[in-house]
């Protein structure tokens, strides 16, 4: 039987309630709707949140060797959600030896507390055939497995996915602002999935909390169109949770978003950073500061430079003839600074311009020449805007050229809104034809900087 919880009064999930304070509205209703039908240590953890105080009976200790049984019946079996023929049994010395319970007073009190579980009809032992006070092997039949979720507070298989599909359901009728149809798609994909007791990861059927917070936070994460450079942390607090809870959970969610938009969905592509306060560069810079100090970096092959800093500092000088920014850091950054032996280019790694990297082009002469080497997918070319509304100087595409690839990679949903905004900016007249050919074509492309060999002079 599922819950029922009136969603017509709760707000909607991205217009404009954050999905913290949805969170909060639809995991109190559930608790108290579910709670009559959880088991023991379940009500016990809805009473806390309700702020009842639990039944002293139902908080009394398990013994050791019951508790190491109900680790490895759980491990097997405590998720499944179709009904097994037989029941669980295990070797009763190499469960004491689990539960490490070797003295030989201990392990004549596990025996009394086994035989009387036995004659209370919940366990069954089976004997020497000679010795019979001597138990060779305990099990736990099938009748007695409510019973042992019951004394550790653990719900069933069933009732996990119905939790969980219950959820889903919920969240399909929310209609995202954005991306619906991909949204309905996800949720469909979900309900599909958790029916046949299978998890879409990092959509976990047997963790229906879990599941809530994720669907919640890509929900509202992907309704909104962040200002490129948006901290992930001051995201995350827009979103009314923690300041580190999207760094703490960043893979799990660009994961979620993965499985959202059919392709890879990364923070960076929706226009956030990681808390970047400073700025990797390779070449000649000094800073310049208003008592009249410098600290000139030249000779060091690459080089941190904190926003602090930057902003401290009165004006940047550079050798250099020209600033070349590149994309990726962890590779093509390298290579250029490596190739980079004359020192005629100052090489900076970025993506989305960060406040540090923004204040670099500020206490830059402006007369510098400014290129960009980045990817050429719709991310690629959301970058190359961002930077160009980031400085009055122009700012050159460097090699950046729609290539086909010998395997086609379709364009997401999220990619075509993009290009859609992307093609009537007038600040990328020059590529629009790059960025034309890969709408056209409903692909991607050789999009990766990467895959381009390295020129032999900068």
């Amino acid at each position: 039987m599922i819950t029922s919880v009136d969603c017509g009064s709760l707000l909607p999930l991205w217009n404009p309630q954050p999905a913290a304070e949805f969170l909060r509205a639809f995991t109190g209703r559930f608790i108290g709707s579910r709670a009559s039908r959880l088991a023991p240590g379940k009500r016990q953890q809805a009473a806390a949140v309700q702020g009842v105080k639990p039944s002293p009976i139902e908080m009394k200790p398990s013994p050791i060797w019951l508790t190491e049984l109900h680790r490895q019946w759980h491990a097997s079996r405590g998720r499944r959600v179709s009904q097994t023929g037989r029941a669980f049994t295990r070797d009763w010395a190499k469960l004491l030896e689990d539960a490490g319970i070797t003295r030989t007073e201990d392990q004549a009190t596990a025996s009394r507390e086994a035989e009387l579980l036995e004659k209370d009809g919940k366990l069954l032992l089976k004997r020497h055939r000679y010795r019979k006070y001597l138990i060779e092997r305990i099990t736990l039949p099938l009748a007695s497995e409510p019973w042992l979720r019951s004394q550790f507070g653990v719900s069933s298989g069933m009732e996990l996915q119905e939790a969980s599909l219950e959820i889903v359901d919920r969240f399909s009728k929310l209609t995202h602002r954005v991306f619906p149809d991909e949204w309905s798609a996800l949720c469909a994909s979900l309900i599909s999935a958790f029916r046949k007791g299978r998890s879409l990861r990092p959509f976990d059927w047997t963790n229906p909390e879990r599941l809530q917070q994720l669907l919640g936070v890509v929900g509202d994460l992907s309704s909104r169109d962040w200002p490129p450079g948006t901290l992930v942390r001051n995201a995350s607090v827009e979103l009314g949770l923690d300041s580190k809870a999207l760094e703490r959970h960043q893979r799990s969610i660009e994961s979620a978003l993965t499985r959202l938009f059919g392709s890879s969905t990364s923070y960076q592509s929706l226009g956030l950073v990681c808390g970047e306060g400073h700025v990797e560069l390779h070449g000649p810079i000094c800073l310049h500061f208003p008592d009249g100090s410098i600290h000139d970096f030249d000779g060091l092959s690459q080089v941190l430079i904190s926003a602090a800093d930057l902003a401290r500092c009165s004006h940047v000088t550079t050798t250099a003839v020209r600033l070349l920014s590149i994309e990726n850091r962890k590779t093509t950054f390298r290579q250029y600074a490596a190739a980079n032996t004359d020192r005629r280019t100052l090489i900076a790694a970025t993506s989305f311009p960060t406040p540090a990297f923004r204040c670099l082009l500020e206490k830059l002469p402006m007369d510098l020449p400014h290129d960009h080497f980045g990817d050429t997918d719709p991310a690629g070319w959301h970058i190359l805007l961002k930077l160009r509304e980031a400085t009055p100087r122009r700012v050159g595409a460097f090699r950046m050229k729609w290539r086909p690839a010998e395997v086609k990679v379709p364009l997401t949903p999220y990619d075509k809104k993009l290009l859609e905004r992307l093609i009537t900016s007038t600040l990328l007249d020059d590529v629009r034809g790059e960025i034309r050919m890969m709408m056209d074509q409903n692909d991607r492309g050789d999009f990766e900087q990467e895959t381009l060999e390295m020129e032999r002079r900068l």
